[in-house]
């Protein structure tokens, strides 16, 4: 098994992330969202490490960083084209496909499940927890998220316990509170 500092040299840089938000124009608006997600992933997975749980923080770091890389190319090619398929593809034409590109291909609320490791978990959560750039609880992302988009109305409360369940396994509920 790697060591995380191993691990690390396989994961781009924090500037190399900003490069790619740059090379796939990511919309200011969707890298405030990126950086607030990351910033909570990052506690998150802090949080979880406190509790004895392995977890790759820089693996959630880059992946919370990068979930949205291809969102421009979900919102122009319309209900067809999934920005997270897009996303994973696109890390894998930049050389991090595998781990990286996963968590980026399973942080869809549609994809949470206990199935997926430790950090897919995590940066599928965080990104429940921020609406626009704000950290918000669970309930109010869900809420936002049935308004923006009623269609998915129903995988969201279909998904609404497992987010619950995780946020009641890692004690989470308060983490938005404690840490800000």
């Amino acid at each position: 098994m790697q060591s995380n500092t191993e691990r690390a040299n396989d994961l781009p840089s924090i500037h190399k992330c900003r490069d790619l938000w740059d090379k796939y124009k990511m919309p200011e608006n969707i890298r405030a969202h990126t950086l607030s997600v990351a910033r909570f992933a990052d506690a998150v997975a802090a949080h979880l490490v406190a509790q004895g749980i392995a977890v790759d923080k820089e693996l959630v770091n880059r992946g919370a960083l990068l979930h949205d890389i291809a969102k421009l190319r979900g919102i122009q090619g319309g209900k067809d084209v999934h920005h997270t398929d897009e996303g994973a593809a696109i890390l894998g034409e930049e050389g991090w496909g595998g781990r990286l590109a996963n968590v980026v291909r399973y942080h869809g609320t549609e994809d949470f499940s206990f199935a997926l490791p430790i950090e897919d978990q995590i940066v599928n959560y965080a990104d429940r927890r921020v609406v626009h750039d704000r950290i918000v609880s669970l309930e109010e992302r869900l809420a936002d998220l049935s308004k923006r988009y009623p269609g998915a109305l129903k995988i969201i409360d279909e998904k609404r316990p497992l987010y619950v369940e995780f946020e009641e396994r890692y004690h989470l509920q308060q983490l938005i509170f404690d840490d800000e």
